[in-house]
C-alpha cells in the first residue's frame, strides 16, 4: 500500500513539472491575481515596458482612450489594446491620445520654448484637456546678430535642456558648423543630436 502511495505521489510531480514549461509568462504571472500589486512598478516595466507582453486582463483603475477611431485602455503610464478572445497586448504609446494623469516621476523638458513632459522615453504636452501624447521634438535653431566693427557675423545656435540626474535639466549649447553641429565640448554632429545622444554626455 505505501509503495503505491509513493509511485502515485512520484506520478503526480513529474506531471506538474511537465505542465509548467506550457504556461506563458502571462499566464502565471498576470493571468493570476495580484492584489494591489498589479502594476507596471511591480513587473519592472517602469524604465522598459514589454511592448508586446499580452495579457488576461486589465488592471484595476484603467480608463478608455480613443485615438483615430481605435480604442485604448490606460493606466499609469501604459498603454493597451484589446486583440480578442479575452486577450490584452501593452502598445506602445498612440500619438495623440490625452488621457488626464501622468506618471508622477516625469521630467519637464523645454525645446524651443515649449515645455514637454517626458515619462519613459514618451513626450508629452499639457492641453486644456489633459496631457497629450506627441512626438519627441527637435530643437529649431536661433539665428542671433552679432554685430561687428567691419562687417555683420550671422551665427546659428540654439539652446536645448537635457534632462539630468538632479532631477531637473541642463541647458546645452548647439551651434551649427559647416554641415553639422557641434556640442559644448567640441564634439562634432553630423546630424543635429538627439535629446538621447546629449543626455548621454549632460545628463550626469
Amino acid at each position: 500500500m505505501k509503495n503505491n502511495i509513493t509511485k502515485f505521489l512520484t506520478g503526480l510531480l513529474v506531471l506538474v513539472f511537465l505542465t509548467i514549461p506550457q504556461f506563458s509568462y502571462a499566464d502565471w504571472s498576470i493571468g493570476v491575481g495580484v492584489g494591489d500589486h498589479y502594476d507596471h512598478h511591480y513587473y519592472g516595466w517602469h524604465d522598459h515596458p514589454h511592448y508586446g507582453l499580452h495579457m488576461h486582463f486589465l488592471p484595476d483603475g484603467y480608463f478608455t482612450v480613443w485615438v483615430g477611431g481605435i480604442r485604448y485602455y490606460y493606466y499609469d503610464g501604459l498603454y493597451y489594446s484589446y486583440v480578442g478572445d479575452g486577450d490584452y497586448v501593452l502598445v506602445s504609446p498612440p500619438a495623440g491620445a490625452i488621457v488626464n494623469t501622468i506618471p508622477t516621476d516625469f521630467q519637464p523638458v523645454i525645446v524651443n520654448g515649449m515645455t514637454y513632459y517626458v515619462n519613459d522615453g514618451v513626450y508629452y504636452v499639457y492641453t486644456p484637456h489633459g496631457y497629450q501624447v506627441v512626438g519627441q521634438p527637435t530643437a529649431q535653431p536661433v539665428t542671433t546678430v552679432v554685430a561687428a566693427p567691419a562687417a555683420v557675423e550671422v551665427q546659428d545656435s540654439f539652446t536645448v535642456n537635457v534632462p539630468n540626474n538632479s532631477n531637473g535639466y541642463s541647458a546645452v549649447l548647439i551651434k551649427r558648423s559647416g554641415n553639422g553641429y557641434v556640442g559644448p565640448q567640441g564634439e562634432f554632429y553630423p546630424e543635429f543630436p538627439k535629446i538621447a545622444q546629449l543626455k548621454v554626455m549632460y545628463g550626469k
